[in-house]
C-alpha cells in the first residue's frame, strides 16, 4: 500500500472513530423520525431528491410529502435551526388537509446531505437558496406557498426575493435574523460573556463534545423541546435521540449558519432592511409570531407599515414561544390554512 492510501485509509479510520464517539448513527437517525412520524395518520411519503452538484458534487435534499393529489397550490415548510422533518409532526396533518404539502430537510441538517459550504456570508446565503431552487426544478413544482420557521424563514424571504415570480405566499414563522446586532456595551456581564462564548465556538458543539452523552445532555438541556411533543410522541426519549442524532453528525449546516452570524446571534446581513428594499409588492407575506417569543417582532410591524398597498398580515399565536408550531399548534395551523387561502393576484 503507497503513503497516500494508507493517509487517506488513517483518516478513514479517524473519521470512523469520531462518528462512534459522537455516537451518531444513520440508522438511529432514521429510526427515530420514522418513529415520531408514525404518530402521522394520513398517508405520506420520504425519499431524497437529488440535487447533482450544488454546493457539494452529489447533494440530496430529504423530503417528505404529504396529500399530493390534490390540485391546489402546494406548500413547502423549511425547518429552523438544527432541526428536521419531524419537528413539523403536530402541523402535517392540518395542513395538508386542503393542498399538497411538502417538508424537506435542509442541506446541511437532518437526513439531507452535508456538503462543506463557503464561509463567505454572502455566498452561503445563495448557497442556502440555490439548492432550494433546484430542489423545486427537481420536483416540478411551479409556484409554491413558502413557510418557514426561525433559520427556515430568514432563508424562506431570501429565496422569495430572488426567485419571486415562484412564490404565492411568504409565511415566516418566528424568523430569525431580520434585526440589526444589538449593542451588548450596556447589558449584564453574564450575557456579554455568553454572547462572545456564542461567537467563538459552533453553538451545537457541546453536544458533539458530549461524545455517547450527547443524548442524556439533550434530554437535561432541552427539556422544555421533549415537553411540546408529550401529547403527540409516547416516548419522549424518542425526540431526544432524533435531536441529538440530527446535531452529532458532520456539522456542514450548523458551521454554515455560523458563517452568517455576526456579533452573536445576529445576522450578517440582516433580512428587514432588504425586504423593505427589495421584496415583490404583489407577495402577500404573514408573520407569525409566538405571543412569549423571546426572537425580536419589530420588523413585522415596519415591513407592514411600509407596504400600505400589499397584503402584509401579523398574526400572534397566544400562549407561544419561539418554538411557535409546537407550543400551540392548534392555533399555529389554524393561522397557516387562514394564510394560504391569500394567493398572489394574478395580473390580468
Amino acid at each position: 500500500m503507497n503513503e497516500g492510501a494508507l493517509v487517506k485509509e488513517k483518516r478513514s479510520c479517524l473519521f470512523s472513530d469520531y462518528l462512534k464517539w459522537n455516537g451518531h448513527s444513520s440508522v438511529a437517525l432514521e429510526q427515530s423520525e420514522t418513529t415520531i412520524l408514525s404518530n402521522v395518520k394520513v398517508p405520506f411519503n420520504r425519499f431524497a431528491v437529488s440535487l447533482g452538484e450544488c454546493v457539494g458534487t452529489h447533494d440530496h435534499i430529504w423530503t417528505m410529502s404529504l396529500n399530493t393529489d390534490s390540485n391546489n397550490v402546494p406548500i413547502v415548510m423549511l425547518h429552523g435551526f438544527a432541526a428536521g422533518i419531524a419537528f413539523w409532526l403536530m402541523n402535517l396533518e392540518d395542513i395538508s388537509e386542503d393542498r399538497p404539502l411538502y417538508s424537506i430537510d435542509l442541506l446541511g441538517f437532518g437526513r439531507s446531505s452535508r456538503p462543506n459550504f463557503s464561509t463567505d456570508a454572502e455566498t452561503v446565503e445563495q448557497q442556502f437558496v440555490d439548492s432550494i431552487e433546484k430542489w423545486r426544478e427537481a420536483m416540478k413544482i411551479d409556484s409554491m406557498i413558502l413557510l418557514g420557521h426561525s433559520f427556515g424563514g430568514f432563508l424562506a424571504t431570501s429565496y422569495a426575493m430572488k426567485y419571486p415570480d415562484r412564490i404565492e405566499h411568504l409565511i415566516l414563522a418566528d424568523p430569525w435574523g431580520f434585526t440589526e446586532a444589538r449593542d451588548m456595551s450596556a447589558e449584564p456581564l453574564w450575557r456579554r460573556s455568553l454572547v462572545k462564548v456564542f461567537q467563538r465556538m459552533a453553538p451545537l458543539a457541546i453536544i458533539r463534545a458530549a461524545g455517547p452523552y450527547g443524548e442524556w445532555l439533550v434530554k437535561k438541556a432541552r427539556k422544555d423541546i421533549l415537553r411540546k411533543y408529550e401529547q403527540a410522541v409516547e416516548d419522549e426519549n424518542v425526540i431526544a435521540q432524533y435531536i441529538h442524532q440530527c446535531n452529532s453528525a458532520h456539522p456542514s449546516g450548523e458551521e454554515a449558519f455560523r458563517s452568517l452570524l455576526d456579533k452573536g446571534p445576529w445576522a450578517k446581513h440582516p433580512m428587514g432592511e432588504r425586504v423593505l428594499a427589495g421584496m415583490s409588492d404583489t407577495l402577500p407575506i404573514t408573520f407569525l409570531y409566538g405571543e412569549k417569543s423571546w426572537m425580536d417582532n419589530k420588523y413585522g410591524e415596519i415591513i407592514k407599515n411600509a407596504r400600505p398597498n400589499s397584503y402584509t398580515k401579523i398574526v400572534i399565536i397566544p400562549f407561544a414561544g419561539h418554538h411557535v408550531y409546537s407550543d400551540n399548534a392548534l392555533d399555529f395551523n389554524q393561522s397557516v390554512n387562514e394564510a394560504c387561502k391569500i394567493l398572489k393576484t394574478k395580473p390580468s
